[in-house]
């Protein structure tokens, strides 16, 4: 006899984009093998909601929850010390997001609940429990395997990114550490392929216009993009950031989020630039689109991710955005992406593997979760250590 589908519940840290995206993958991945993502729990904070694009593309009902978010000053840059006070000053607003998460668990009764990064369904589990495993997914996982370049400084960033980290993964029958290269698994946690959208393959070879993508996680860096493009008015720069769309000059637009338009822009443009988050590093890998990687300012995890990226030769890093070095790397030969979108292939087996294998069901397929090996057939690189940025 056919199993039953599994019910399927995401939660899914709405800032950024990154682990939205990787949702939206995951639904795909899971329905191809039969499964029902039955709806989705959103951590918002800042922006108050998640993107339209979201909701759209889903294919579920989501539900918001107030839930805490990083404090920046006016240049972007993350406060860990302030993060942490408003947090805890706040803590009594987020009972009733609590209260939201257990309600929307006994209504939908999911047999699993993938955690994608967000912090209040790793408290639920300490805190309250749920009947259903919980299979926890984020690059930041990665920080506790031997391979990852956790770089000196930023002792407080880094103590509160690896708290943060712990908290998510409480409770979980499986952490899907996500990788830019195949490694050997390290204890409970699983080396897992990025997971990346379908839409890419349709858009592998769209013509290059020419154009710089940029995406800003902080809108409050926008004035140091808006100063460069004044000075290079030959370069046309697209922009995607939680802003109002406007054009700033001829070559400079702004684009409010879009998950398939900024898709779109960065299969056509010659270089990409971003804030060092781990999903969008991997879909200009994926398009074989050279990257400049600006980590948002005091982002401890954004400062390895960039190291991390640049060692298996997604592009280059820079402390501030000035897209100069960009253009320098882009005279030289166009990166082959034929490896690593190998590697992107694996995603689907081994990440409804883990999910099939929390339920108490066997995987689907070949090469599925669990394992604990380096797949033979991908190339692996390791990134070189480095001693900081």
């Amino acid at each position: 006899m056919t199993p039953a589908p599994l019910r399927v519940l995401f939660a899914v840290q709405g800032e950024g984009r990154g682990h939205l995206t990787q949702a939206l993958a995951l639904a795909a991945m899971l329905r191809r093998r039969g499964h029902q993502v039955v709806g989705a729990i959103a951590g918002t904070s800042r922006w108050g909601d998640v993107p339209d694009f979201f909701r759209r593309d889903l294919g579920a009902r989501v539900e918001t929850v107030e839930s805490p978010g990083f404090v920046a000053d006016g240049d972007g840059r993350i406060r860990p010390l302030a993060t942490l006070a408003v947090n805890l000053r706040h803590a009594r607003r987020y009972a009733p997001s609590l209260d939201r998460i257990t309600a929307t668990l006994d209504r939908l009764e999911p047999d699993v609940v993938v955690n994608f990064y967000e912090g209040l369904m790793g408290l639920h589990s300490v805190l309250r429990g749920t009947d259903a495993p919980v299979v926890a997914v984020g690059h930041q996982f990665m920080t506790d395997h031997p391979e990852y370049p956790l770089l000196p400084g930023q002792p407080l960033q880094r103590v509160a990114m690896q708290g943060y980290t712990a908290l998510v993964g409480s409770g979980a029958a499986s952490r899907l550490a996500l990788s830019f290269y195949d490694a050997p698994d390290h204890g409970a946690t699983r080396v897992t392929p990025p997971l990346l959208r379908p839409q890419l393959a349709a858009l592998a070879d769209v013509p290059c216009d020419g154009s710089i993508l940029v995406y800003l996680m902080e809108p409050a860096m926008a004035p140091q993009l808006v100063a460069w493009s004044d000075r290079h008015p030959e370069v046309r720069v697209h922009t995607f950031a939680a802003m109002a769309p406007h054009a700033h000059s001829p070559s400079l637009t702004f684009h409010g989020l879009s998950g398939t338009a900024f898709l779109q822009r960065m299969a056509a443009a010659r270089g990409v630039v971003c804030t060092a988050g781990f999903e969008t590093v991997s879909e200009a890998m994926w398009l074989g689109t050279p990257a400049l990687m600006v980590p948002t300012p005091g982002h401890y995890e954004q400062r390895c991710n960039a190291v991390d990226a640049e060692a298996v030769g997604a592009g280059v890093r820079s402390a501030v955005l000035d897209l100069d070095p960009l253009l320098a790397l882009l005279d030289g030969p166009a990166p082959d992406p034929t490896s690593f979108r190998a590697w992107v292939a694996k995603a689907e087996a081994r990440a409804v593997g883990a999910i099939e294998e929390a339920a108490g069901r066997s995987p689907v397929g070949g090469d599925g979760a669990g394992d604990g090996q380096r797949t033979a057939d991908v190339p692996t690189v390791r990134p070189a250590r480095r001693s900081g940025v």
